[in-house]
């Protein structure tokens, strides 16, 4: 089969309607198709969404060696055969990649025709063309899978975030026939495709802060502080309320807190972010300290710092350390919007701490009148280390319980401010 029918079928295939809803979460959805490729088995579409860019999402996909071994638990190893150049792409290759199988299976090895392509200014496609080899020895302890036309397209969306879909298809084979594979193996292809593709995110997130695309930055941000208004309710309280839901693009519970401070807009703006390292522990008890790393933009309406930020933990948990790109612009005299967004950062982690993430984040500042101000806040954090697999379950009470705290000292620090 040749590539260039590969790459011409992945958007017909991704874009066909008889597609039915396998799992359905907010960050991740995974859907099955008899006759996906033209295969008589199942296929599968996953869809997952990230705040990256699309070319770097695309050229991390388009060396599916390296893309497997850091997001698919089962990815034994992986190797270039031989290249395989068509006109529509500028490289090609011919690859085998490895997957172990739970006992009593065998380990399953793939051959693919790997082809990457710039479909237009918003969309890439990566290839992956089945391939028959005969002269190509199997491995030892592995049974190689008939696959069909798969692959991924990344897409960037209007709203900034990029989603990435993508389509697998293939026979285990093996004794196990096409009618078991749909029968006893739909569920839990589901599932480890769900798993795969949040791994994508987990592993791609943070980003280098020179990548980030502010203005895409903003444009998530605003939809999701739109879209967190219909969240339920977790707190309410006379002085502010704690709704709790999820996001596209982050894989845990994000907090959404409403407030109303009685103090001016600038004043606000200046203890939230300008001044931030200075009032920050006035308000929240977890505070230990905080530096700024670097100014990148310092004006009166546009401010963005590098900061890193040490926040405690119970005394028999490790401390968590916060890098993040942070900034604060004047969108008028009446509204100012504040971001934060975890970066790479080559500085190493102190002992007793772990790193944790602030995936995209935000407090928008309202004017109301010229000594009231209204707060709304968006947090998307991933505590990481042991305590990332609890804070949806066992610590959730506990965040609310803080993002409560937080607003009242806040009312008190301005209170105190305004004497």
């Amino acid at each position: 089969m040749q590539a260039e029918t590969t790459l011409q079928r992945i958007p017909i295939e991704l874009d066909a309607e008889d597609w039915t809803l396998e799992l359905d979460r907010t960050d991740v959805q995974v859907y099955s198709k008899k006759g996906a490729s033209n295969a008589d088995i199942l296929g599968f579409k996953t869809i997952t969404y990230h705040p990256l860019q699309m070319d770097e999402l695309y050229h991390f996909l388009s060396d599916v060696n390296e893309a497997m071994a850091k997001i698919n638990a089962q990815f034994v190893n992986g190797e270039v055969i031989e290249d395989w150049m068509i006109p529509q792409a500028s490289e090609g290759q011919l690859v085998r990649t490895s997957f172990s199988f739970p006992f009593p299976f065998k380990s399953r090895e793939f051959l693919h025709g790997i082809h990457s392509i710039q479909l237009d200014n918003y969309t890439r496609i990566v290839g992956y063309t089945p391939v028959d080899r005969e002269d190509i020895p199997v491995q030892n302890g592995f049974f190689r899978c008939k696959t069909y036309i798969s692959g991924q397209r990344i897409t960037q969306l209007k709203n900034g975030l990029v989603r990435v879909e993508h389509l697998m298809v293939y026979e285990l084979g093996n004794k196990i026939s096409p009618s078991l594979q749909d029968r006893f193996f739909r569920k839990p292809h589901a599932s480890t495709y769900a798993n795969e593709w949040r791994n994508l995110r987990k592993n791609r997130f943070p980003s280098d802060y020179k990548s980030i695309d502010y203005n895409h930055l903003i444009q998530y941000l605003r939809e999701a502080l739109n879209e967190s208004k219909q969240w339920s309710y977790a707190k309410k309280f006379s002085e502010g309320s704690i709704q709790t839901g999820r996001l596209a693009y982050c894989h845990n519970t994000v907090y959404r807190t409403d407030t109303v401070i009685q103090a001016p807009l600038a004043q606000v703006v200046r203890v939230l972010a300008d001044e931030s390292l200075t009032y920050l522990g006035q308000w929240n008890k977890e505070f230990i300290e905080g530096e700024v790393l670097e100014v990148l933009e310092d004006s009166p309406q546009k401010s963005v710092w590098l900061i890193k930020v040490h926040y405690k933990t119970p005394f028999f948990l490790a401390n968590r350390e916060y890098i993040y790109y942070f900034s604060r612009e004047y969108i008028s005299d009446k509204e100012v919007i504040i971001t934060y967004h975890s970066i790479q950062s080559d500085l190493a982690v102190p002992s007793g701490f772990v790193r944790a993430l602030l995936y995209p984040s935000v407090h928008l500042c309202t004017k109301i009148d010229e000594q009231t101000t209204q707060v709304q806040h968006l947090l998307a954090t991933d505590l990481a280390g042991n305590l990332s697999r609890y804070q949806d379950s066992l610590l959730k009470g506990g965040l609310v319980t803080a993002q409560k705290r937080d607003i009242l000292n806040q009312q008190k620090l301005f209170a105190k401010l305004a004497k």
